[in-house]
């Protein structure tokens, strides 16, 4: 076994992977964000997606908010320079291939071509909608879009809501309210849709994942999980990151493998995102400044 600069090797039968805990490089002099503790919210690496060419784009609060990397973790390139909030908190790549920018502290959705070119915002830039009254955007957090074309919308801080859009960008309905009960939440985290259009909610103050269908009626609570702050949905696997470290659970929501949060080393899974490419590795924005990459051996 390597060092914890190095990688290590974790895991077992088919999940077993190289853990590279920095994995993306960044230009000299260039961090993901700030290690000032007076710094609120933390200034840190928040989320990514990998395009259809196998780039990794990387979200953080910081200089240089959008940064992409190769598959080997060298840098290509940046964007996005004093166009987001302090608070921006998601990205994520479309089926269209455009790129997401989720900006909590604008209230603001925007999209972008993958060279950062601006082709549409959702939301009033600077505005938030009352706080709890429902309607968007109050510090949403999150976007994923389901197979039947729609957009929906985790909102998020302010508003505990999640919001459907069709193509046309026309709100088709919403639903959500603060609370622990079904359908209530806590702060609406983030959101994923697997393949038959199942929408997941990590909602992470009430230590939960919840599950809904497509029209937003209440299937399931997922629990076991230590503030679960983001999930990612394979063709295999779900794969969920939080407080408690990093888990691997079958579509049934059968528990595969975990690794604590200080397993194999301490402080090795801190997670705030997560997200995969098309080989099914895993790749982790730490709440300690670092993005990490898990490559699938088995």
């Amino acid at each position: 076994m390597t060092g914890a600069t190095d990688g290590v090797i974790i895991g077992e039968g088919t999940h077993r992977y190289h853990y590279q805990r920095n994995w993306a490089k960044l230009p000299r002099g260039w961090s993901f964000g700030s290690t000032d503790p007076r710094d609120h919210p933390p200034r840190t690496a928040l989320k990514g997606a990998v395009d259809s060419n196998g780039d990794v784009y990387v979200l953080s609060r910081s200089a240089h908010p959008v940064t992409v990397f190769d598959p080997d973790g060298r840098f290509v390139t940046a964007w996005g320079e004093g166009r987001f909030s302090d608070f921006v908190h998601s990205l994520t790549i479309a089926p269209d291939g455009t790129v997401w920018v989720i900006d909590s502290g604008h209230h603001l959705l925007t999209q972008h071509t993958k060279d950062g070119a601006l082709l549409r915002s959702i939301g009033t830039r600077g505005i938030a909608a009352p706080t709890f009254h429902g309607n968007p955007f109050n510090m949403p957090t999150h976007i994923a879009f389901h197979p039947n074309g729609d957009a929906y919308v985790s909102d998020g801080y302010g508003n505990r809501r999640v919001h459907c859009f069709g193509p046309d960008w026309e709100r088709k309905f919403s639903w959500g309210a603060p609370g622990d009960g079904p359908g209530q939440f806590a702060i609406v985290h983030f959101i994923a849709i697997d393949a038959a259009g199942t929408i997941y909610i990590t909602d992470r103050e009430n230590q939960r994942i919840q599950l809904f269908g497509e029209s937003g009626t209440w299937r399931a609570d997922w629990r076991g999980f230590d503030m679960p702050s983001d999930l990612a949905i394979g063709p295999e696997a779900i794969y969920v990151g939080g407080r408690d470290g990093l888990s691997i659970w079958t579509h049934a929501r059968q528990e595969i493998i975990r690794w604590g949060a200080d397993a194999p080393y301490p402080g090795a899974f801190n997670i705030h995102g997560i997200w995969l490419d098309g080989a099914q590795n895993i790749y982790l924005a730490h709440f300690d400044r670092q993005v990490s990459k898990l490559t699938r051996l088995g």
